[in-house]
């Protein structure tokens, strides 16, 4: 039966987490914006990642959570919640957090994301396939919205960055030695879990080449974990890099990601946090695939993987191949990268009639 929405005035959506998880909800809130234009709308997030939501026009504000706060932190949440009366809660996350903060809210709605554990185990454990279709997980969060009449816009994602953010980081690259006649390739080699990372010899290549044939200036980014692996790619290239991994804000990455001519990228958050500032993206897979829902959106990308048997082996990715050969990653040849990177580059040249532009349009 489908909910009355005629009363709803104040919502509450919840996704602790990750970079890509946030991101893949910003249709999915702007499109709630535009059914409940009137209404105040909130959005529990923890802290180190309130960057991502903060500057979205589309909600009133951004309730931060400290995971370092433990237990007490979410009883202080949860009493919020209940003390603002919200008459609609959104859970996009549905962990054992999520549910918490929900429980005995006080709302007269609860909307629940579904997550497919049993089709998501039945296929990384089993290698049994009971998904008929890939949806994305963007849209996944849509199918939770059916009762409140939320359709996908066909928008995309989108992470919203200050012209005083953008302004500052272009000075930060012309002061690093960027001329923006030139293409700007942003590469990030890191990943959280060991299995997502491709070789770092086959950047330092594809780096070279690219800076090479093409005059492109080359960026490494990522968080402090990533500092010495991009420092270690840097020092193996030919040519000059800059390594940024560790220096910049979230939303200081998504400025930098904004000037990019192509982002080259494990499946991590960079990945979608470049999609959102609509920048062309090659995406390299190894222990994942689509079924799981984090490929990137088909507009202007590329998805590089080998079809290997043992795959998916993880929803998350992991420290080590569990079959110890890991041939996901290692058959990606340099090459392959090189030539999705090329014709994504070639497509915004010929849109375009320059590097940089923001209004390119291409697909895959």
């Amino acid at each position: 039966m489908a909910i009355n929405t005629s009363d709803k005035k104040k919502i509450l959506v919840i996704r602790l987490s990750s970079i890509g998880d946030i991101i893949l909800t910003s249709p999915f809130i702007r499109v709630l914006r535009k059914k409940f234009p009137e209404a105040f709308i909130d959005f529990v997030i923890k802290e180190e990642f309130t960057e991502l939501m903060s500057t979205n026009p589309n909600l009133n504000d951004v309730i931060p959570y400290d995971k370092r706060s433990g237990v007490g932190g979410l009883k202080k949440i949860k009493k919020y919640i209940r003390s603002n009366n919200y008459n609609l809660i959104i859970d996009l996350h549905k962990n054992y957090r999520s549910v918490y903060l929900r429980s005995f809210s006080g709302a007269s709605q609860v909307v629940r994301y579904k997550k497919d554990y049993i089709k998501r185990q039945l296929l990384v454990w089993f290698g049994i396939n009971r998904f008929n279709s890939i949806t994305p997980v963007y849209k996944k969060y849509f199918l939770a919205g059916n009762s409140l009449g939320l359709v996908y816009d066909g928008g995309g994602t989108e992470v919203f960055v200050p012209e005083k953010e953008q302004k500052k980081m272009r000075s930060m690259l012309e002061r690093r030695g960027y001329n923006f006649d030139r293409p700007l390739v942003i590469i990030c080699p890191g990943a959280g879990f060991a299995t997502k990372r491709w070789k770092p010899e086959g950047y330092v290549k594809a780096a070279d080449e690219l800076a090479e044939k093409h005059k492109a200036f080359i960026g490494l980014l990522g968080g402090s974990d990533d500092v010495e692996l991009c420092e270690s790619i840097i020092k193996n290239m030919k040519g000059r890099a800059v390594n940024l991994a560790g220096e910049i804000s979230l939303i200081g990455s998504a400025a930098l990601l904004r000037e990019s001519s192509i982002v080259i990228t494990n499946d991590t958050g960079m990945l979608h946090l470049a999609q959102a500032q609509k920048r062309p993206v090659v995406g390299i897979y190894g222990p994942t695939t689509k079924e799981l829902g984090y490929f990137p959106l088909t507009e202007k990308s590329f998805v590089i993987q080998h079809d290997i048997s043992c795959r998916p082996c993880t929803h998350n990715g992991s420290q080590k191949c569990p079959k110890k050969h890991f041939k996901c990653m290692e058959e990606i040849k340099t090459e392959e990268i090189i030539k999705a990177a090329e014709q994504l580059m070639e497509s915004e040249r010929l849109s375009t009639g320059r590097n940089n532009d923001r209004d390119l349009v291409s697909s895959l």
